[in-house]
Parts: C-alpha cells; sequence; structure tokens
C-alpha cells in the first residue's frame, strides 16, 4: 500500500509545474560582508581548493551569496563562514562532473 502511495505522489508531482528557480543575488561590497550578528548557516563551495561561492543564512532570513566578483577579501569570506553555527565546505572536482569531498563544521553554543 505504502508503494502505490509512492508511486501515486511521484505521477501527481510530475504532474503538476516545475518549481520556479530564483538566482540568489551576488553581494558585490564589502559592506555585505560585515553583517550584525553571525551567520546561522553557511555553505563554502570550492573547486581546485579554490573558493568558487560562499552562501550564508543570517537570523534575519536573507540568503547571501558571495563569489570572486564580490569585493571582499577571501579569507575574511572564509572567516565569516566558519562562525556560523553550522558551516559546510563542498569541494567539486577539477576535472569531471560531481563531488569530491565534504566537511561538516558545527559550532558548540
Amino acid at each position: 500500500m505504502k508503494r502505490i502511495a509512492v508511486l501515486a505522489a511521484l505521477a501527481a508531482a510530475s504532474l503538476t509545474q516545475a518549481a520556479e528557480v530564483v538566482e540568489v543575488p551576488i553581494e558585490k561590497n564589502t559592506a555585505g560582508a560585515k553583517l550584525k550578528g553571525h551567520p546561522l548557516t553557511s555553505v563554502v563551495v570550492t573547486q581546485c581548493n579554490l573558493v568558487v561561492a560562499v552562501y550564508v543564512t543570517m537570523p534575519d532570513g536573507r540568503l547571501l551569496r558571495f563569489d570572486k566578483t564580490a569585493n571582499v577579501p577571501v579569507h575574511e569570506l572564509l572567516t565569516m563562514a566558519y562562525t556560523a553555527t553550522r558551516s559546510e565546505r563542498v569541494e567539486v572536482s577539477c576535472n569531471e562532473n560531481g563531488l569530491v569531498g565534504y566537511e561538516k563544521h558545527d559550532t558548540t553554543l
């Protein structure tokens, strides 16, 4: 019975319209990095050990994205990211598609 319910849910989901995707705008100025309070969560995306993007969620609900076009030094981005209550680093492959490594960093309260 559970299998039929799951199949029915999948069929219904495939009939509905695709979810709308919204691009997270890039935070371009240094003022964005000097945020009040610590981020709740962060994800640092690296490729070939270079920072590609940093995503942080703030206590007020904002999701911020920083990349190489942001006028924020990499060490400041990493310091901000790793002060989050929960932070992760995802390493993507240099030569192939996919994930190569993953680190999880939790701070204790």
